[in-house]
């Protein structure tokens, strides 16, 4: 059940933090401890690694999400959780949640002795599991069994709390999901990888004429598919990589804008700014002095 709840926690950048969910690495405290769990050959079209938590400590801890165009799947194994759609419009994560497509940063909040593991969607694959994509904030997060209208992840729920690792319980969903994964609709390759290529100018009319279908049908398929249109994955593209130089200039000692702005496709210094402020909720100069407390990952796989 999710359930608004009023807003008791430190405000939305404090402690600041962005986390992608396939960072390879993992960090540590002696209180706070996150990490990432491969899957094995067979699963690496379909899910990234598994992300877990560890919070130790005894008072709760505030973090962002970054926005991955993702959608993921949380199971929460101790008191619920925090996921603030907005900065004063936060829900509980009690025992599992869907969240997404992840397309701007949110603030979540880990409980004190919390303990949470996520699975991260690739592509079509939350399509082929659930047979529907979320496409708003009217049901952008939801418990898994109302997607499916039954009750088999209430159950499931149980059955991964007995485990006792991490290992065991992303060994588990793998073996719970074969069950309802679904094969790639016929001929949605070119759709669902639509804008992946660099140079692409307008991919989605490419596959129209290639198909011969018109340009809206293929837009409605990329929505079905992935929860959202190829005009928002390239902008965030484009974002990504302006983030990703950004960094790079950054750690050299040497940031030319003019080249971020350049090399990036952006028309001047506000577009640049405007995307920054859209996707994360910080300037490129408020992301430079929080830089010791943000990590980057490689790039969307």
């Amino acid at each position: 059940m999710i359930q608004f709840v009023p807003n008791e926690h430190e405000p939305f950048l404090s402690g600041i933090a962005l986390l992608f969910p396939y960072l390879r690495l993992m960090q540590a405290s002696n209180a706070y401890i996150t990490g990432h769990l491969s899957v094995p050959p067979e699963w690496q079209n379909i899910f990234d690694p598994f992300y877990f938590i560890h919070n130790h400590s005894s008072s709760p801890v505030t973090k962002i999400l970054s926005p991955t165009f993702q959608t993921i799947l949380v199971f929460n194994f101790s008191s619920p959780g925090l996921f603030f759609v907005e900065e004063n419009m936060p829900v509980t994560i009690d025992k599992s949640m869907v969240i997404g497509p992840i397309k701007l940063a949110h603030q979540y909040t880990i409980p004190a002795h919390g303990e949470m593991l996520v699975a991260n969607f690739k592509r079509d694959a939350f399509y082929r599991f659930f047979g529907k994509h979320l496409q708003s904030y009217t049901d952008f997060l939801l418990h898994p069994d109302e997607i499916l209208g039954e009750h088999c992840f209430a159950a499931f729920w149980e059955t991964l709390k007995a485990f006792n690792s991490m290992q065991e319980r992303v060994d588990a969903i793998l073996d719970f999901s074969a069950v309802y994964l679904r094969e790639r609709d016929k001929g949605s390759e070119e759709i669902i990888t639509a804008g992946e290529t660099d140079g692409a100018i307008n991919p989605i009319k490419d596959i129209a004429d290639k198909q011969g279908q018109s340009e809206r049908n293929i837009q409605l398929k990329h929505k079905k598919y992935l929860g959202y249109n190829a005009k928002e994955m390239n902008r965030y593209q484009r974002f990504q990589k302006a983030l990703t130089r950004l960094q790079v200039q950054a750690e050299n000692g040497n940031i030319d804008w003019f080249e971020l702005i350049h090399e990036g496709g952006y028309y001047d210094q506000s577009h640049l700014i405007h995307d920054f402020n859209h996707f994360l909720g910080l300037s490129p100069a408020q992301f430079l002095k929080l830089q010791s407390t943000v990590c980057i990952a490689g790039g969307r796989s």
